[in-house]
């Protein structure tokens, strides 16, 4: 019997990494405060959460892929703060024709919890899928889609701006 785990809890998480976060047009509102270690501790325990949903399992070949970036505000602006931006990709082999079930798969477990699927595309005869979600309460995005070396299912949330802990925000 696969064992699933609970959705819910991970987006309790979410809502606690994220609470606080920008979503007025004041250019200096406080960010919320994370460290990087407890943001990528989230987008793997997320990530991993997609994995079970989907029903398939990450791998370390291809490595899962972090990125951390400075934030960039709406005109272009950049802070001296360390406030930055995650992107986390894991990564399932699982053969191309399997692809669009388990996106089917994870997509209806997304829409349940929060996240509005902004674009999904199928294309069976190649076969591949591209899923792109955003939850706009807790402002992260998912990404699930077909990408090489063939047989590969990359499953990817970004996180909204964080400031470090102990840092005082830059005010512009």
């Amino acid at each position: 019997m696969r064992r699933k785990t609970a959705l819910p809890a991970v987006l309790t998480l979410i809502a606690t990494l994220s609470a606080g976060a920008c979503t007025s047009d004041d250019i200096n509102e406080p960010l919320p405060r994370r460290s990087e270690a407890k943001t990528l501790a989230w987008a793997k325990q997320y990530t991993s959460a997609m994995a079970r949903h989907a029903e398939v399992r990450i791998t370390d070949d291809p490595a899962p892929r972090k990125h951390f970036e400075e934030c960039i505000g709406r005109d272009g602006e950049i802070a001296d703060d360390g406030r930055y931006q995650l992107s986390y990709a894991a990564y399932a082999n699982l053969p191309e024709a399997e692809h669009i079930a388990a996106v089917r798969k994870l997509r209806k477990e997304l829409e349940d919890h929060g996240v509005r699927v902004t674009s999904h595309t199928e294309r069976p005869e190649t076969p591949e899928v591209i899923l792109y979600g955003a939850n706009d309460k807790q402002q992260f995005s998912v990404t699930a889609d077909s990408v090489n070396p063939p047989g590969t299912l990359r499953l990817e949330v970004s996180t909204p701006c964080f400031l470090p802990p102990g840092v005082k925000q830059q005010q512009f």
